[in-house]
C-alpha cells in the first residue's frame, strides 16, 4: 500500500524535512561546534610542539580559559544571527539537489505517486566561523610538527589539554576502577 501525499512518509515530505534539516546543520550546528573544534586543534598543535611546558601552569589555565570563552562568544554569537530556512529556499534547495523546477516540487504536493527525492549532503559554511582562517595555520603547524619533530608521544600531545599534569595512563588508570 502506497502512503498518501499528505503523509509524513510521502517522498516529498520527506525530502522536505531532510533538507530543513540539512540546512538547520549547516547554518546553526556545524559552524557553532567549529570554534571548539579548532580550539581543540591548536591546544593539541600547541602541545605537540611543547609550548605549553615553557610556559607557567597559571598561565596554561589562563590560555585555555580565555580560548573557552571565545568559542562560547563565538557560539553564541552564531545561534542569535541563526535564520530557520524559509519554505521558499527549502524547496529550491530540493529542486536543485535533483535536477528539479522548484514548481515541479510544488506540483508533486498533488501527486497520488511521487518519485522518491535525494537529498543533497550538507555544505560546510566554515569559512563564516572561521573569518582569519585559523584552521589552514593549525594544519599547517600540525604537520609542520610532524615533518620537524616527527612522531610525538600522545602525552605530549595530551600536555596541552592537562595544565594540572597527569598522563594518559593515569587517565586511563582512573577510568578502569
Amino acid at each position: 500500500m502506497q502512503p498518501s501525499n499528505k503523509s509524513p512518509l510521502a517522498p516529498l515530505n520527506r525530502g522536505l524535512f531532510l533538507t530543513q534539516a540539512t540546512m538547520i546543520w549547516e547554518r546553526l550546528l556545524l559552524p557553532a561546534i567549529f570554534p571548539f573544534l579548532l580550539l581543540a586543534l591548536l591546544v593539541a598543535v600547541a602541545g605537540q610542539w611543547g609550548l605549553f611546558a615553557l610556559v607557567p601552569k597559571p598561565v596554561h589555565i589562563a590560555v585555555l580559559a580565555v580560548g573557552l570563552v571565545i568559542c562560547v562568544v563565538a557560539a553564541v554569537r552564531l545561534a542569535l544571527r541563526f535564520r530557520m530556512p524559509t519554505f521558499t529556499e527549502i524547496n529550491t534547495r530540493l529542486a536543485v539537489d535533483n535536477d528539479l523546477r522548484p514548481e515541479r516540487l510544488l506540483a508533486m504536493r498533488h501527486e497520488r505517486q511521487q518519485p522518491s527525492l535525494k537529498v543533497g549532503k550538507a555544505k560546510a559554511g566554515i569559512a563564516a566561523s572561521d573569518p582569519f582562517a585559523l584552521r589552514y595555520v593549525a594544519l599547517a603547524a600540525a604537520i609542520l610538527g610532524f615533518l620537524i619533530l616527527g612522531p610525538v608521544s600522545v602525552d605530549q600531545v595530551a600536555s596541552g589539554f592537562m595544565p594540572l599534569g597527569g598522563t594518559m595512563q593515569s587517565l586511563a588508570a582512573l577510568s578502569i576502577k
